[in-house]
């Protein structure tokens, strides 16, 4: 009965939808531009209110759902996947963590609010961003344009909510038409939160941040710039025996555009960068250490990443008709180790690195967009990739098992993988819409191949795993008429060769993690609309729902997301906005337990849930804006279905599945100038 009435309550909102012309203050849902990419602006306020990594940030996108760890350094799942399928970009760099049990993933060493755009791509719809996009292509982007004149611009934002939440995110531009310098820095920290039933979670973080671009732009369309970064951070989990106690990471680019006055090549542009990530966890700096059998002393790990990398590409167009991006990448990065069972007899930083991985990547790819007529498309692209990957280890095991000799040891693979796709893309007055086919290989990544000490079904090394192969058809639609505004995007998606993160397997008595390849298929769909019953008054909703299986093993794929909607209402007065939010979540019975990704796998079934928030916006003058809100109201106690299992914490309750906050109240000040 439940589930009827909800069903009715969808159907009849989906079928009034509108949009107002003005752009809502806080966003719940971000709306997409067109019908293969949304766009929006890390720095506008949300709800809820995210936390200061990106991973929060997509969780407003709809087909976006996260493994949650705590408050921080959730990992991003998009329509049922994870891990590297998500190709995540910042300013055309590639950061890739050191855990192998994904305590630092690529997100939680990104604060959106010092960037200017994010930009999702769904689906293999395109070559130009590295390797491996089978999920989707995930860009976050600060703005690089010549100044007007000389002067000083800059947008600072102010957190304050509950759990001692506190963060200031500020970026400053200054110069004149030839140069300029960017700024951008943050600083954030979160005590431990209490869930809805009154328990804390430990989910404790503090983290900052430094960046600095310099450029030089004689043009409107020539640019050559350098940047510098900083950042490091400490985060405590409530899923696992260690915490986060170091997240440093060291980062450089150089990077132009320049538009030529060929007749061909129209604009080149290029960067190279080097990204270096240290990160430490242990069982003892955020959290009270007490001796027990599995966990006798204090111990700590320092896995370290260093990675460079390069792009080339050229923009070009034969005619009025022929438009063309051709270009070349490469990437290179190695993986270290450290450990200490025993801290206070064996310090960390007097033990000695060892190399357990490297891989390299070196890339060929082009676009052609072919318009017959004024508003018709067909876009294709083709890439080709050749990879090498060398396993280092001479031992493989983890701290917990017995550690033993390496069946793989110091071998080398190489790869030749090919990825492209084509689409036709149409636009009307009112509509936008496209239809694609979407072809990956995808080399398979540390984590899987390397990392946690994971096996394959026959020997203690996964490093001989075969890579995905993956097809994907997409459909995508964006309809505006009058007070009312839809899109509506569709895919079904077969892969070969599925690298599946399998815990079910036991080898020597013990509990094994192997890492296995499975064929599967999934299917899906995201929903966004929007109506304006008023000039005042405007109701909105998402939703999606992903339906994936595990065709080898005959059962539903591990690890995916349950049916959610979200339900908006939105009144605005002259300086005010008033909205709510009301998110709802379907319980998820299609569960494959002990199986799932690099990031988590499946605990148990779990129920559904409706969660209800509250927010106002007062914008006290063009370039101030005051937000609040609270986060569910009803202090709802609830867990999402892909949060990890709770670990043991010492002076906390432990839970079959980590819970989310309760009653959130906050602030946000946003100041332009």
């Amino acid at each position: 009965m439940k589930k009827s009435i909800l069903s009715g309550l969808i159907c009849t909102l989906l079928s009034n939808y509108a949009v107002a012309d003005d752009i809502e203050k806080i966003v719940v849902i971000a709306p997409m531009q067109t019908p293969l990419n949304i766009k929006t602006d890390p720095k506008l306020p949300r709800q809820p209110l995210p936390a200061q990594d990106a991973s929060d940030l997509l969780s407003s996108i709809s087909g976006f759902s996260l493994i949650k760890k705590g408050a921080a350094s959730s990992d991003p799942v998009f329509r049922g996947q994870a891990g590297s399928r998500l190709n995540i970009l910042t300013d055309g760099n590639l950061t890739l963590g050191g855990c192998g049990n994904r305590m630092d993933p690529p997100t939680a060493y990104i604060t959106p609010q010092t960037y200017n755009t994010l930009t999702v791509i769904k689906g293999p719809q395109t070559v130009l961003y590295g390797p491996g996009n089978s999920a989707a292509t995930v860009l976050f982007e600060r703005d690089s344009y010549r100044m007007d004149k000389a002067g000083i611009e800059g947008f600072s934002n102010l957190v304050l909510a509950n759990a001692g939440r506190r963060g200031i995110n500020s970026q400053l531009k200054f110069g004149d038409q030839d140069y300029y310098a960017n700024i951008s820095a943050s600083f954030n920290k979160a005590d431990n939160y209490k869930a809805g039933n009154g328990t804390h979670v430990h989910s404790a973080y503090e983290k900052w941040n430094t960046d600095l671009e310099l450029a030089y732009t004689p043009s409107d369309d020539k640019i050559i710039s350098l940047s510098l970064g900083r950042s490091d951070g400490k985060v405590a989990y409530a899923d696992r025996a260690m915490d986060g106690s170091l997240f440093d990471r060291t980062h450089s680019a150089i990077k132009f555009d320049w538009l030529l006055e060929g007749t061909i090549i129209r604009r080149i542009e290029g960067q190279v960068f080097y990204n270096y990530v240290d990160h430490i966890m242990d069982n003892f700096s955020l959290r009270d250490f007490v001796a027990t059998p599995m966990n006798k002393t204090p111990r700590a790990m320092n896995p370290d990443r260093t990675t460079y990398g390069g792009k080339l590409l050229a923009h070009g167009e034969y005619n009025k008709t022929s438009k063309f991006s051709i270009g070349v990448d490469h990437q290179s990065n190695e993986h270290t180790n450290r450990m200490s069972m025993n801290i206070n007899m064996m310090p960390i930083d007097n033990q000695t690195r060892t190399t357990d991985g490297h891989f390299e990547q070196f890339g060929v790819f082009a676009e052609y967009e072919f318009s017959p007529e004024e508003n018709k498309q067909w876009v294709s692209g083709l890439r080709i990739d050749r990879w090498q990957a060398t396993d280092e280890r001479k031992m493989v095991g983890t701290m917990m098992m017995m550690m033993s000799p390496n069946p793989t040891a110091f071998q080398t693979r190489k790869s030749s993988l090919y990825s492209g796709f084509t689409r036709f893309q149409a636009q009307t007055e009112n509509t936008s819409y496209f239809a694609g086919f979407g072809y990956v290989e995808r080399f398979p990544d540390y984590w899987e191949l390397l990392g946690a000490g994971r096996s394959s079904e026959k020997t203690t090394s996964a490093f001989n795993t075969k890579h995905e192969t993956t097809s994907q058809f997409d459909l995508g639609l964006v309809h505006q008429i009058d007070n009312w505004q839809s899109s509506a995007s569709v895919f079904y998606n077969q892969t070969d060769d599925f690298i599946l993160i399998d815990n079910t397997f036991e080898k020597m008595g013990k509990p094994a993690k192997v890492t296995r390849n499975v064929d599967s298929e999934s299917f899906g769909f995201e929903l966004d609309s929007k109506y304006s019953l008023t000039k005042s008054l405007s109701t909105g909703a998402g939703i999606s729902w992903v339906r994936a299986t595990n065709l080898t093993d005959h059962r539903p794929l591990a690890q995916q997301p349950a049916l959610q909607a979200r339900f908006t209402l939105d009144y605005a007065l002259k300086d005010w906005h008033l909205g709510m939010l009301w998110r709802v979540v379907q319980k998820q019975h299609r569960v494959a337990i002990g199986q799932g990704n690099i990031a988590g796998q499946d605990v148990s079934e779990s129920t559904g849930y409706g969660v209800l928030s509250v927010n106002a916006n007062y914008s006290q003058s063009q370039n101030i804006d005051w937000s609040f809100g609270i986060d569910n109201l009803l202090d709802k106690a609830y867990s999402e279905h892909l949060s990890r299992a709770g670990a043991a914490v010492n002076g906390y309750e432990q839970t079959s599945r980590v819970n989310e906050a309760g009653l959130t109240a906050w602030l946000n000040l946003n100041w332009r100038f």
